[in-house]
C-alpha cells in the first residue's frame, strides 16, 4: 500500500501548494502561432501562476513553460498540468534557495 505522501506525487493536480506557494497551471489547446506543425488532434500547452499561499487577494506571477515558450506540446492537458507544475516548482525553489 502507497504511503499519502508517494500518492499525492502521482496526481497530476492543476493546484498544489508547495514550500508556502500556491502553484496553479493554466491549460489551453495548443493552436496558431503556439504550435508551427500541429498534429491530427488537439495538443495542449500551459503556463504556471505562482503566488503566496497565503495571499487571497493577489493574483501572483505567470511564468511560461520552457517547453510550452519553445514551441512544444502534449497530448493531454493532464501532461501540461504535470509539465507547469513541475516548472513552478523549480520557481519556487529558486526564490527560496531551497533544494526540493
Amino acid at each position: 500500500m502507497l504511503d499519502r505522501r508517494q500518492r499525492a506525487s502521482e496526481v497530476h493536480q492543476n493546484n498544489l501548494i508547495y514550500k508556502g506557494y500556491r502553484l496553479t497551471a493554466k491549460v489551453s489547446r495548443g493552436a496558431g502561432a503556439e504550435v508551427e506543425a500541429p498534429p491530427s488532434g488537439p495538443v495542449f500547452i500551459a503556463s504556471v501562476m505562482v503566488v503566496q499561499a497565503g495571499a487571497v487577494l493577489e493574483g501572483g506571477d505567470e511564468y511560461p513553460v520552457p517547453c510550452f515558450a519553445e514551441g512544444g506540446f502534449v497530448f493531454s492537458p493532464r501532461e501540461a498540468v504535470h509539465a507547469a507544475i513541475l516548472h513552478g516548482r523549480e520557481i519556487v525553489d529558486g526564490l527560496t534557495n531551497l533544494p526540493s
